[in-house]
């Protein structure tokens, strides 16, 4: 999955918590617009959102599946032009898409509206408060950041983890299992940088925890790196 952000920090999962599936209203939606098409092998989509207030931009891009966009059927797919409109549903809230569809390629405009007790189930979990108002929510729905996610991360105990940390964790592809695989070496004090650096590198638990074994004392995460980046097996 790859994302691109411009201007804001930001990245780009989960059932729905009851949300309204009516139309959403002006004022408690968030307006952008979206492109797909069906040039893959699966039964998936390749989905471009982008949002525009002002100076800020955002963009977010992945492979979507297509049983998640409820209202998009194969056969519209397929079809020489046809109108389209569909809804993605996820913890942080759901987006409306509207528009038209040319041989497996579309393009139109979206809504979000959020889910208005995600923020405050977050602070349950222990995470800060997050604002409500503006497109943070829309762009932890649109990297399917779920509250199950959110929770596992934080019960395994990473030093200080935020929510903003939860949106760089699923932009960098980084999976609950991995995080696990990390906590499970009992390597101290773990933050969620040190996540996302040891991610990148394609450094996993267990390189870290035969660098453990080997016997060496007091090595940072960026001595990991720096064996792992020159082969150091």
């Amino acid at each position: 999955m790859r994302k691109k952000l411009v201007t804001i920090a930001a990245a780009c999962f989960s059932a729905s918590l009851g949300l309204a599936a009516g139309a959403p209203t002006e004022a408690q939606s968030v307006q952008g617009t979206w492109t797909l098409n069906n040039w893959t092998i699966r039964d998936s989509v390749r989905m471009t959102l982008s949002y525009r207030n002002k100076s800020t931009r955002w963009e977010w891009g992945c492979s979507q599946e297509l049983e998640d966009l409820h209202g998009l059927s194969k056969d519209q797919l397929h079809a020489v032009s046809t109108p389209a409109k569909f809804t993605l549903e996820r913890d942080p809230g759901v987006f409306f898409f509207e528009g038209t569809l040319l041989l497996g390629v579309g393009r139109g405009e979206f809504r979000f509206v959020p889910n208005p007790s995600f923020a405050a189930k977050l602070v349950e979990l222990g995470y800060e408060q997050i604002e409500e108002s503006d497109a943070s929510l829309m762009i932890m729905a649109a990297g399917d950041v779920s509250l199950a996610y959110a929770a596992e991360v934080k019960r395994l105990g990473l030093k200080e983890v935020t929510a903003r940390d939860l949106v760089r964790f699923r932009d960098h592809g980084i999976s609950l299992s991995f995080v696990r695989e990390l906590v499970a070496t009992g390597y101290p004090g773990l933050t969620a940088d040190d996540v996302v650096r040891l991610r990148d590198h394609g450094i996993d638990g267990r390189y870290v925890a035969r660098i453990q074994s080997a016997g060496l004392k007091g090595v940072t995460v960026d001595q990991i790196v720096k064996l792992h980046d020159h082969g150091v097996d």
